[in-house]
């Protein structure tokens, strides 16, 4: 009995030990499959952090050329931007020498000028007409002198011109010569012939006892500074203003000098 007792016990503890074998060799099994599928998610996402990174790598090539292209465009307008500039500047510097020299003609032009103005008044009168004057007798005289003025205020300043004209290359002494010599100035005046009516207005001075005296002054002035001859203008005022001081032409001087 005793023997079949020790008998059974030892089958029981082998089949135990069998069992727990058994049961520790399918742990090992779960745990590695396990581990197993763990390495596997890890690969696959780091594949997947490595295409994206390549992914991104590519686009940053791609920006990184167009970023390329984009400079060498730029550099290329910055050339001829900088090459334009040098034109321009090369340009400019031509634009201000030209300048330099029309202003230095245009002082000899003004020099000249005045160098003429002031022979013409050293000399004393107006140049006188070539032409052959058709008036003879103090009769004609007046009579077209009064046509001429007529002309004047109808602004016909042409036709008023050829009769001034043809009067004042007249040899006839008449009272209204002086006249005749401040209208025609006054028809210059009109039709900017400055210089013309200078001359004239001029030549309205030299006579002793003109009629027109103080308006020529006036006028004289205007016609200079209608030339740009500030400083005679200035000078035949302030003659003006001295030769007659209380009158309205002195007024009128003061008022013109003041604009100057």
């Amino acid at each position: 009995m005793k023997q079949l007792l020790h008998g059974a016990t030892f089958l029981v503890t082998a089949i135990l030990f069998a069992t727990n074998i058994i049961l520790s060799g399918c742990g090992t099994a779960v745990e590695t499959a396990d581990s197993t599928q763990q390495s596997d998610s890890v690969v696959t996402s780091l594949q997947a952090d490595n295409q994206r990174i390549q992914d991104e790598n590519a686009q940053l090539k791609k920006t990184n050329a167009q970023l390329d292209q984009d400079k060498k465009a730029l550099n290329a307008k910055v050339a001829d931007l900088t090459s334009k500039l040098g034109q321009s500047s090369s340009q400019w510097q031509d634009f201000q020498d030209l300048q330099v020299r029309v202003n230095t003609l245009d002082s000899e032009l003004t020099a000249e000028k005045q160098l003429n103005r002031d022979l013409s008044a050293r000399i004393g009168e107006a140049p006188k007409s070539t032409m052959e004057s058709s008036v003879k007798t103090n009769t004609e005289f007046k009579t077209t002198y009064d046509a001429s003025l007529k002309l004047f205020k109808a602004r016909k300043y042409k036709a008023a011109i050829e009769d001034l004209e043809n009067l004042t290359a007249s040899s006839v002494n008449d009272p209204l010569m002086s006249n005749a010599h401040y209208w025609l100035g006054e028809c210059y005046y009109a039709t900017k012939q400055y210089e013309k009516a200078v001359g004239a207005f001029r030549a309205t001075l030299n006579y002793p006892k003109s009629y027109k005296e103080g308006d020529a002054y006036v006028m004289l002035g205007m016609a200079y500074v209608r030339m740009g001859d500030k400083n005679n203008a200035r000078s035949t005022w302030e003659d003006l203003i001295k030769k007659y001081p209380k009158t309205h032409y002195a007024t009128e001087a003061q008022k013109y000098l003041k604009e100057l």
